[in-house]
């Protein structure tokens, strides 16, 4: 297997007895909690953010579902040395609502007197899907990375009042807390921009993870359905375009919905998509 140009890593999910590269699969558990600090993490806990800097849903002003908190290696932290961490928020994009809620600091509805405190974080990177979900990135200090996790703020909603069974939210979709390992990956391509699975060895030096019959090949199979940074992209249909070595693809962790694909999520060019 030829030799990668830069390391690329999986995403190890803390579960009962070890870590996994799937936290719902106990099947791929692949040892033992490791004993050095951890690398970050999932589930309803986001990073030390003030509550106003929360992302919020642009329709609907609930707080974005925390999806995961990242300490990234040096050669991913594509923001500079000063933001060496990245968190992911996310929403659904079922039945999206069409009337956008307006916030209203005079108002004696507590929701949306919180609204109107909330404000975009200065690093906060907004994206929206195919379906027109609302997916959020904030770019963290070590500061934020190393004060979280923090809970969200109580929910404030009057009983009956904003909800929005179809959007995930903060309040009503916590999700296990779950940390997260990075481990080297022993993958040809990290280095290169992913390619179409489907798409033969590149002048690059990209490896394809398919033989000429579209099967994987043997050191590609132990990668597939993995979540990580860099490295080889298994997508279910087309990558969106973009994308760069610096790019994290995530499986449908937790309560993460990619249609039963995968998301790509670049932290250079700022390409977005799942399939």
């Amino acid at each position: 297997m030829p030799t990668p140009t830069s390391p690329s890593w999986n995403l190890h999910f803390e579960i009962d007895d070890g870590v996994a590269t799937d936290p719902a699969r106990p099947r791929t558990r692949v040892g033992p909690v490791p004993q050095e600090p951890h690398h970050g993490w999932s589930g309803g806990f986001g990073p030390a953010l003030a509550w106003k800097h929360w992302p919020r849903n642009g329709v609907t002003g609930l707080p974005m579902m925390h999806a995961l908190t990242l300490w990234l290696p040096a050669e991913f932290q594509r923001a500079g040395s000063e933001h060496p961490g990245l968190a992911y928020f996310a929403s659904s994009g079922e039945s999206m609502p069409t009337e956008q809620v307006q916030a209203d600091p005079g108002s004696d509805d507590p929701f949306l007197a919180d609204l109107a405190r909330a404000e975009d974080h200065p690093m906060l990177r907004r994206r929206t899907d195919v379906l027109d979900a609302e997916h959020a990135l904030v770019w963290l200090t070590a500061d934020e990375l190393a004060r979280g996790p923090r809970a969200p703020a109580p929910d404030v909603r009057r009983p009956g009042e904003h909800r929005h069974d179809s959007q995930l939210n903060a309040w009503d979709d916590a999700g296990r807390h779950r940390r997260i390992w990075l481990a080297p990956r022993a993958d040809p391509n990290g280095g290169l921009a992913p390619r179409e699975s489907w798409e033969r060895s590149s002048e690059d030096g990209y490896v394809s993870p398919r033989d000429e019959h579209s099967q994987l090949v043997e050191w590609a199979r132990s990668l597939h359905l993995v979540s990580h940074l860099g490295g080889t992209s298994f997508p279910v249909n087309e990558l969106p375009t973009g994308l760069t070595p610096w790019y994290l693809e995530l499986e449908e962790i937790g309560l993460l919905n990619f249609g039963s694909g995968n998301a790509q999520i670049d932290l250079e060019s700022g390409a977005f998509g799942w399939s």
